[in-house]
């Protein structure tokens, strides 16, 4: 006979009695153990896809470090911004030989001067090394406060240098804007925004591919012709369509309506539109998905004890979707990053006067009338984005092997 329990007594960790000498006389009562649930077996199987491991452990690192990079970050986003003599500025050099000794010492650099080469006409950076100025540590800048995760603010930096010295980890952009500290500062738009916008499609995903799946007829029908219409809608070009009618001050449909965007709502309109346009796929799998489950025996034991519809649909049925939305959730939020960074590059991201993004410092090293072999640190920002969706994309993948049976060892 089929086991007719409910789908959430199924799921929970059944206690299994076995036999076994429990004294010197081999005697005793059974010993009690625990069988492993889904999640923990697939965990353990997550455990054992290295690579997968690597990619998780390497985005927990990216998240904590854009998490503080207002304590990591020695500069503000726009700080130095006014400085053309900081203008393209390469990395600092940081010296650890003491030139007069010749041994180890702490960490220093130089303050320098912009000259201009006198056969190739280049901007050149000459070290001024008549004083050395010390890389210190937990240094105070009081009128340089920041934000840490929205819940306290503080002006204690991880390092700095005493001016007039500046300490360009990764060299400067055409306004003398310190590009580390905006690498930085650009994860907390370019990493949250695929989570918050997965979020998004996947309340949507859930609830629209729920109802079209459970009650089917006209109801399926029509959540069915509505992701045919949303899928006829390039995101992309809904997005540009939008920036560019709601950013542009001139526009009279803006002036009229006030509806002249800042960066923050700039941001969300971002997340709402890639969260609404990017559904569809979710729903569509959920719909096949619940099509079959609701047939089961746990679901139509539930409804013979009298479960609402309700309850049935999100607590019997949906649940059981779970290992399938998880692997959908981890490959779908770097298609999100690119498409962010995508926009920012184009100039359709947040605005560059207030905040920054990955794409948006791509940018600085396309449109600023220099040749890239100048200036090749322009292009750092492109490394965090290739690990971003990358790891996503490995942990995905190790995600979809540990949840699917066939694959696990």
């Amino acid at each position: 006979m089929s086991d007719m329990r409910p789908h959430t007594e199924l799921n929970q960790e059944p206690v299994v009695e076995t036999g076994g000498p429990t004294g010197p006389e081999g005697g005793g009562p059974p010993r009690k153990t625990r069988s492993k649930s889904q999640f923990q077996i697939a965990w353990e199987q997550f455990r054992k896809h290295r690579i997968a491991g690597i990619g998780l452990w390497i985005l927990a690192l990216m998240y904590l470090v854009t998490a503080f990079a207002g304590f990591l970050a020695p500069y503000g986003i726009n700080e130095y911004r006014t400085r053309p003599s900081s203008a393209f500025q390469p990395p600092t050099q940081v010296h650890w030989i003491d030139p007069d000794t010749g041994r180890l010492t702490r960490p220093f650099v130089y303050d320098v001067t912009q000259e201009r080469d006198p056969v190739t006409f280049q901007r050149v950076y000459v070290e001024d090394t008549s004083q050395k100025y010390p890389i210190r540590f937990f240094v105070r800048r009081p009128n340089h406060e920041y934000s840490i995760l929205g819940l306290f603010t503080s002006d204690l930096k991880l390092f700095g240098v005493d001016d007039p010295a500046r300490v360009f980890l990764w060299g400067t952009n055409n306004l003398g804007k310190d590009v580390f500290s905006r690498v930085l500062y650009g994860g907390q738009v370019s990493l949250t925004i695929g989570i918050l916008a997965v979020w998004v499609s996947l309340v949507l995903g859930l609830l629209f591919g729920g109802l079209a799946g459970f009650y089917g007829g006209w109801v399926d029908e029509f959540v069915m012709r509505l992701i045919e219409v949303l899928s006829a809608i390039p995101g992309l070009f809904l997005l540009v369509v939008l920036a560019s009618l709601l950013q542009d001050p001139r526009n009279p449909l803006a002036q009229a309506f006030g509806l002249q965007m800042n960066s923050a709502q700039t941001f969300l309109m971002i997340v709402v539109v890639l969260g609404f346009v990017g559904w569809g796929g979710l729903a569509r799998t959920i719909r096949s998905l619940i099509l079959s489950i609701r047939e089961m025996d746990y679901a139509q034991a539930a409804k013979a004890l009298g479960a609402g519809e309700g309850r049935i649909l999100w607590r019997h049925l949906l649940p059981a979707t779970a290992s399938y939305v998880i692997v959908d959730l981890t490959l779908t939020i770097p298609g999100f990053i690119l498409t962010e960074t995508g926009l920012s590059f184009i100039g359709l991201g947040p605005s560059e006067v207030d905040t920054a993004s990955w794409g948006m410092l791509l940018k600085d090293a396309t449109d600023r009338g220099i040749s890239i072999q100048f200036v090749p640190w322009l292009l750092i920002p492109g490394v965090p984005i290739f690990l971003a969706v990358l790891c996503w994309n490995l942990v995905g993948d190790g995600l979809r092997d540990a949840m699917d049976p066939r694959k696990r060892r």
